[in-house]
């Protein structure tokens, strides 16, 4: 373990979806337009909604990638100019690895990993909603049928060390809003949404349209946080206009498709929150950015700050301001820390490792090597203090 002479505390960890994740709960009515299984050509296949899925491109996870097999093409390291799937490696069998789908296992290894507590994400279900976008109610009986079985199998709070955050999703603000409380009553303390537009019945609307203030009330009112963490927003509508591709695809990349899809949608959903004034609205809101990186920060703060120059009456505060108040933020490992300390200040960045995936660090706290430079005090904000924060209602 690298060295953390306290308990850290992990914005980001995940686990791996068991099968029936999606199908356990799900209202039999709906259950052809939500998610199915089935074998074509030998393979098993999700079926979102009738058609093949390939969010994912092997969601039952067996075999499944090592922790951290991507670090060196993420740090921008690839000297022999592999192709991302040869930057894998070698794959492991799932059953190898009981951690990723079994609560108690998971806690005996954060013992080992030096973690006291940690957030966990869905991994396959942070590209549902796009999938499902066409059909609203589909929508949200998934995400219904999805919470439940996350209940059962990790819970929302257990051993108040896990706290994986239920799936919300705003496409009916009347559903949204029932599913934050039944979540709020079932013991959450963090939510999650995607970033990127809300789908709805004729295309889509900001997420801080005050047609989703019913959601957003519920939030505010039990004082937990939201988790913004990247997923399928439905930018791939945008990328495909230059460079077309027929679905979404997690690991499929080109130069142009890396470069459009590195910090516009987190920037543009983080631009619509602050310009269509949620954060006026609801003045206790706290959004955490999971997974987004941190380079749309600077570019954010620059375009706020000339729009403000240029329309100080459409705002009530300057945007920067309130940015820095409501939002926290995640940094990749190798994003500029010191930049970005400079931008939000040190009690507003979240240590997340993204363990067990590929693209994350295959020890979780060898975080603290890439801020190595910072005080005692910031370290431990950063790996402890301000994710443990975040768990408490304001």
């Amino acid at each position: 373990m690298s060295h953390v002479d306290f308990p850290a505390f992990d914005a980001d960890n995940h686990y791996y979806e068991a099968e029936d994740a999606f199908t356990r709960h799900i209202d039999p009515k709906m259950a052809k337009r939500c998610m199915q299984w089935a074998e074509i050509n030998g393979r098993k296949r999700l079926l979102v909604g009738g058609q093949i899925n390939r969010f994912i491109p092997n969601p039952t996870w067996d075999p499944i990638a090592r922790p951290g097999s991507l670090d060196d093409y993420f740090r921008g390291r690839n000297e022999k100019g592999l192709d991302i799937k040869e930057m894998f490696g070698d794959l492991d069998p799932l059953g190898e690895h009981p951690e990723y789908q079994d609560r108690d296992k998971r806690l005996a290894l954060m013992d080992a990993q030096g973690l006291e507590g940690a957030y966990f994400f869905p991994t396959l279900g942070v590209g549902m909603q796009q999938s499902l976008a066409h059909d609203i109610e589909a929508v949200h009986a998934s995400f219904r049928a999805f919470n439940r079985w996350l209940a059962e199998d990790w819970g929302f709070a257990y051993q108040d060390r896990i706290f994986a955050a239920p799936m919300i999703s705003m496409a009916d603000p009347e559903l949204g809003a029932a599913e934050v409380e039944w979540a709020i009553d079932q013991g959450a303390r963090i939510v999650v949404m995607v970033p990127g537009p809300v789908p709805t019945e004729t295309g889509s609307l900001s997420p801080a349209n005050e047609r989703y203030d019913p959601v957003w009330a519920r939030i505010a009112e039990a004082g937990i946080t939201v988790g913004i963490h990247g997923g399928d927003g439905g930018q791939s509508a945008y990328v495909n206009m230059w460079e077309p591709a027929k679905e979404m695809e997690a690991f499929r990349m080109s130069p142009f498709r890396s470069i459009a899809t590195s910090d516009r949608q987190i920037g543009d959903t983080f631009a619509a929150m602050v310009c269509h004034g949620l954060f006026h609205r609801f003045p206790r809101l706290r959004i955490a950015s999971i997974e987004n990186g941190a380079a749309f920060v600077p570019k954010l703060f620059g375009e706020l700050k000339k729009t403000f120059a240029k329309m100080p009456h459409a705002f009530t505060e300057d945007p920067i301001e309130t940015f820095k108040r409501h939002v926290w933020v995640s940094p990749y490992y190798e994003d500029d820390m010191h930049a970005l300390a400079e931008f939000l200040g040190t009690d507003h960045l979240l240590f997340g490792s993204d363990y067990p995936h590929a693209e994350g660090l295959a020890e979780p706290t060898a975080y603290i090597n890439d801020i190595s430079s910072f005080g005692d005090d910031d370290v431990r904000k950063i790996m402890r203090d301000n994710a443990k924060a975040l768990l408490q209602p304001v």
